[in-house]
């Protein structure tokens, strides 16, 4: 059963070289949260490193730490190999992008950092939970819904933007507190359900008894995932935050 992450997808695609060790949950557990860790500690130092720098550059580096990050996901995604290092990379370049803009935002609405970084990890913890107990397990129609809603999400907003442009007062004519909550609540379910087929994948993984580096490509693949959830959890705090304090 294929994921909805294209990090799983494309690792049965791969030819790895014969190794005696091969991947294994404990592996896989440990290498995430190393990843986590990386990101973390980047960001809780990414205020400093962004205080050194001119406004110019950092601008620039923000920019370009995006432009880098995803450039370490398609590598991991298509040279399955490279992922020991695109991860750390990815982890590194997040870390500094969140960190900052979550310490940016923390300075406007006290508690925000907090409640995004609490939110992930209950999501997390929840859906490993219901997928662990069977009460929750990855099927083609999951991968359907999610990959399905993903696409309808991204046209609608493509079709938004260009709409925007032409007239600008077109969203505010209909967007509205309930309506960003909503996208932000949807947003937030669909990294919950691709949670739930990045586990499939990863037992997967395992019982396919790939190489130990695969290990690195799992890993990743639970960062990708992490860092929506964590970035629509955050946004939609801002969202709560921003109305009650007007």
């Amino acid at each position: 059963m294929r994921s909805s992450n294209p990090i799983f997808t494309n690792l049965e695609k791969t030819t790895f070289s014969n190794s005696a060790e091969t991947a294994t949950k404990t592996g896989i557990t440990i290498k995430t949260i190393i990843l986590l860790l990386t990101t973390l500690v980047t960001g809780f130092f990414s205020v400093q490193i962004a205080t050194a720098l001119p406004e110019p550059v950092l601008y620039a580096v923000l920019i370009g730490s995006g432009i880098l990050a995803f450039i370490a996901v398609m590598l991991a995604t298509f040279v399955p190999k490279t992922a020991l290092v695109m991860s750390i990379v990815y982890a590194l370049l997040q870390g500094f992008v969140y960190g900052l803009i979550t310490w940016i935002l923390e300075s406007i609405f006290p508690g925000v950092a907090v409640t995004a970084l609490l939110g992930t990890g209950t999501v997390f913890t929840v859906m490993f939970i219901l997928y662990n107990t069977g009460l929750l397990r990855g099927s083609a129609l999951l991968r359907s819904v999610v990959l399905g809603s993903l696409l309808t999400f991204i046209v609608g907003s493509l079709i938004l933007s260009v709409t925007s442009l032409v007239n600008p007062g077109f969203i505010e004519s209909f967007y509205s507190f309930d309506l960003a909550v909503g996208i932000s609540l949807f947003l937030i379910v669909i990294g919950a359900l691709m949670l739930t087929l990045d586990f499939e994948r990863a037992e997967n993984v395992v019982n396919m008894g790939l190489p130990k580096s695969a290990e690195w490509n799992v890993a990743l693949g639970f960062m990708i995932t992490l860092i929506w959830i964590y970035y629509n959890i955050l946004r939609l705090a801002v969202t709560i935050m921003a109305r009650n304090n007007n």
